[in-house]
């Protein structure tokens, strides 16, 4: 009898073309043989699939699939909810098991690169759910600032994504671990840049560039439309959906507060001592590194922030400020201003200087006016402008005089 091998060879050797005869010439088999495993490729033998053994995971299965159709697919997660089970496995035959479920291979490879111990973080804002408040659902933000050497991490919950609310997250992780990194890396977020000049530079939120000044780290954007420039970390908040709201198991916090004490004590407990996938080391371990080798704080104070928002005059000379209009000096049109609230008064400065002071709308949609704003306002200062314009005039067509004698001349001359 043949061996699979030797009856591919066979396969092989008629598919360019050779002849039976010629096939078993060569190798040496009878032509009866040869025609036979060629004509019947079921006599081909084959290896008999040992019956597999049942697997510790088998009863736990059902739950699994239906904590996949959920949408959760960490296996760390799903090992610590197995263990409250009874599952009495261990946690390679849960990942081997999971491996071929994933939707692998659909991502692009991305290339990951080390960073020095204290050299850089990275920043993510994503979406974590709602928060039902005063008959309404507020959306919840969540915010998270990871340590790219030793993947330390720090996170929080809000209901805006506002920059006051930015900065107060920067400090206070700033304040837990004690030092600051060299850099840290942003996706294009506005409330951190706010376009790219005529020579493709970032031109970055004028606050936030001094807030980053005064901390004394060094701003970076991910490439446009490459989010995997953030490269070796994966996303906090990705992270936190997959594992910490997971882990929740139907435990529905009473409040915001709620929501970030177990957010914190998850960040403790699990995402800063778990060994990371990519380094095979302890997150506080490798914490050790970027510890010593971050800038000191140096007993700085908290960054002198007001809540304001930069805005630009409208051409009539006012400028929108919660969904109201207030007028500026007219000289100020087409500028960006800054307006900040100060209790029941709207502010407007430029340059460092109070341009406009207001009582706040009381409703939406209201026009505020200072007259002296506008007083000596250029009338049709628009018309016109420095254009350059030329006017026609449509008339009949001018038609040259000539004396009688040309037309003879023309007349002698036509014949010859």
């Amino acid at each position: 009898m043949l061996r699979g091998k030797d009856v591919n060879d066979l396969e092989e050797m008629k598919q360019t073309g050779m002849s039976i005869s010629a096939i078993s010439e060569l190798t040496g088999y009878d032509r009866k043989t040869v025609r036979k495993y060629l004509l019947n490729r079921e006599t081909v033998p084959g290896y008999r699939e040992r019956p597999v053994p049942p697997s510790k995971l088998d009863a736990f299965k059902p739950y699994l699939e239906d904590r996949m159709k959920a949408g959760v697919w960490n296996a760390q997660v799903l090992l610590r909810e197995l263990r409250q089970r009874g599952y009495g496995g261990g946690y390679t035959i849960l990942k081997d098991w999971l491996h071929p479920q994933r939707t692998a291979g659909s991502a692009a490879a991305v290339r990951r690169y080390e960073t020095a111990p204290g050299k850089q973080a990275q920043v993510d804002w994503g979406h974590l759910g709602y928060l039902d408040a005063d008959g309404a659902a507020h959306r919840v933000w969540g915010f998270a600032i990871t340590l790219g050497y030793s993947r330390r991490m720090w996170a929080q919950a809000a209901l805006d994504q506002q920059l006051g609310t930015l900065l107060r997250m920067h400090e206070a992780a700033f304040q837990e671990w004690g030092a600051i990194p060299e850099e840290i890396l942003y996706d294009r977020m506005k409330t951190v840049w706010l376009d790219t000049d005529a020579r493709g530079e970032i031109v970055w939120h004028p606050v936030f560039l001094d807030f980053a000044r005064y901390w004394g780290f060094k701003p970076r954007l991910c490439r446009p439309y490459r989010a995997q420039t953030k490269g070796k970390i994966e996303s906090g908040v990705k992270f936190i959906r997959r594992n910490f709201l997971c882990g929740l198991l139907g435990r529905e916090p009473s409040c915001l507060a709620d929501f970030n004490t177990e957010l914190r004590e998850w960040v403790d407990s699990v995402a800063n001592r778990r060994v990371h996938g990519t380094t095979y080391e302890q997150v506080l371990i490798r914490w050790d590194g970027d510890q010593f080798s971050m800038q000191s704080l140096n007993g700085r104070r908290p960054y002198p922030y007001v809540d304001d928002e930069l805005r630009k005059v409208a051409r009539d000379a006012y400028v929108s400020w919660q969904a109201s209009r207030y007028s500026v000096p007219w000289h100020y049109a087409g500028k960006e201003v800054w307006v900040r609230e100060q209790g029941e008064r709207v502010e407007v400065h430029y340059g460092g200087e109070r341009i406009a002071e207001h009582q706040r709308a009381k409703g939406k949609h209201q026009v505020i006016t200072d007259q002296a704003h506008h007083e000596g306002i250029p009338l049709n200062a628009t018309q016109g402008g420095d254009k350059i314009l030329v006017r026609m005039r449509e008339a009949a067509p001018t038609v040259e005089a000539r004396p009688l004698a040309a037309y003879e001349s023309a007349a002698m001359g036509g014949v010859q």
